[in-house]
């Protein structure tokens, strides 16, 4: 029976308040971004100092992103199992926290294959190019028997799994209401520090894609509650101009409209951690009388089911298993596109 290895590859966060927790993932994340955005070593020292401090300081816990990301890993293997073709081994790895994606990508001795799954919808060099990027570096036999799951932003199935979760988590409404539903992106960076294009892919055109999809399917859903649908993103903010409206441009032009109740989802956020938990912190500092926060889709069955579908089609047909366009493995031999 062929041996399996699934890497369910996300971002990672800091799971205390410890200093250097905080500082190294902050440190790392940074880092990756300034192999693309020119982020100087100070300037990533002063970012990373401040926020391992703030987080310290004002007594604020430790992210659920890896938690979640973990039950997610024994929600799948649990669904691969029921399946006689292989074994599966499933694991979790992150780009900002240990165990790191590259480190557990070289440890494939023993598999005969083993296929990551980028869990960020949206494909980017800071996404899914994070992990094709030392993929692309490792030993040949190691790119050999890895296949690369990515391109969540297209596809159809997905968008009807976010759009059943709203419809079953949509708080209950009052007649003659008008109810707003707030999607949430990661925003991106569209402009660098001289006002240009950024010449590596940033993901700007696959979240477009994604949203307006999700949007167009959630305006036309017969079970809605909500009257409109707007969009906005979480922005850092740092290399140049990034995507708009951010989440507190919205909420301002909101609240200027007189909108009385509004609903946000994170829908680029398969699993709730430090960002959910902030835009929950925001929706109730606001002045909308009824604001509320969705839960990301975390173990959702469906999207557990979603997953495992998309794990055996790429072993079916790895040719088509779906890096994104500007991969630095498309030209490579046998498992990718």
């Amino acid at each position: 029976m062929r041996q399996i290895r699934i890497v369910l590859a996300a971002h990672g966060e800091a799971e205390t308040a410890g200093f250097l927790e905080n500082f190294r993932v902050g440190w790392r994340t940074l880092g990756h971004a300034a192999q693309v955005m020119g982020l100087s070593s100070v300037l990533r020292l002063t970012v990373c100092t401040l926020h391992a401090l703030r987080k310290r300081l004002t007594g604020r816990g430790g992210s659920s992103h890896n938690a979640n990301t973990r039950d997610q890993k024994i929600a799948l293997q649990l669904r691969l199992d029921r399946h006689n073709n292989a074994h599966f081994s499933v694991e979790s790895a992150f780009a900002s926290a240990p165990p790191y994606v590259e480190q557990q990508l070289e440890t494939a001795a023993g598999y005969d294959q083993q296929v990551l799954i980028n869990l960020i919808p949206s494909d980017s060099r800071l996404s899914c190019g994070l992990f094709c990027h030392a993929l692309h570096d490792a030993p040949k036999h190691v790119k050999q028997r890895t296949i690369v799951l990515s391109r969540l932003w297209e596809s159809p199935e997905l968008i009807d799994i976010h759009c059943t979760h709203l419809a079953t988590h949509f708080p209950p409404t009052e007649p003659e209401t008008s109810n707003c539903l707030l999607l949430v992106l990661h925003g991106t960076l569209v402009r660098d520090k001289k006002g240009e294009k950024p010449s590596f892919h940033t993901g700007e055109d696959e979240k477009n894609f994604y949203a307006q999809a999700l949007r167009t399917a959630l305006v036309g859903c017969p079970e809605k509650r909500w009257d409109r649908v707007e969009i906005a993103h979480l922005n850092h903010g740092v290399g140049g101009q990034w995507s708009e409206p951010t989440v507190d441009e919205m909420l301002a032009r909101l609240e200027k409209q007189g909108i009385s109740h509004l609903v946000a989802y994170a829908c680029e956020h398969l699993v709730d951690g430090s960002e959910t938990s902030l835009l929950a912190a925001r929706l109730d500092r606001s002045s909308i009388p009824h604001a509320h926060c969705l839960p990301c889709l975390n173990s959702d069955p469906n999207l557990i089911d979603f997953l495992a579908s998309r794990v055996q089609c790429a072993l079916n047909q790895p040719s088509s298993a779906g890096c994104c366009d500007p991969c630095p493995l498309a030209s490579e031999s046998r498992g990718f596109s």
